[in-house]
């Protein structure tokens, strides 16, 4: 059985937010490794989303990267995350 090498993935996300549940849930379930930075305690992360989202402070906000790439998302549905996921996984 091959381990599945995924991409770094950062989520900014904020406390009481259905969307970032939603996504957090999405990851755990699939076993998807990723870091969770709440917006609310991190006032450095807090300007990264804004400055991401065109000075709004959308969560969550999704980085996927590697050496090569790099996709952000903004409020993802958790096919957008899945497909987003995807392009980064060798088949």
């Amino acid at each position: 059985m091959l381990k599945v090498k995924y991409p770094n993935i950062t989520m900014y996300s904020r406390s009481m937010c259905s969307d970032c549940v939603r996504s957090k849930a999405f990851l755990d379930k699939n076993k998807i490794p990723y870091k969770e930075i709440n917006i609310l305690e991190d006032t450095q992360a807090q300007k990264i989303v804004i400055n991401l989202n065109d000075g709004e402070a959308r969560v969550p906000t999704i980085i996927i990267d590697n050496q090569d790439n790099k996709i952000i998302l903004s409020e993802p549905s958790d096919l957008e995350l899945s497909m987003a996921i995807s392009k980064f996984i060798d088949s």
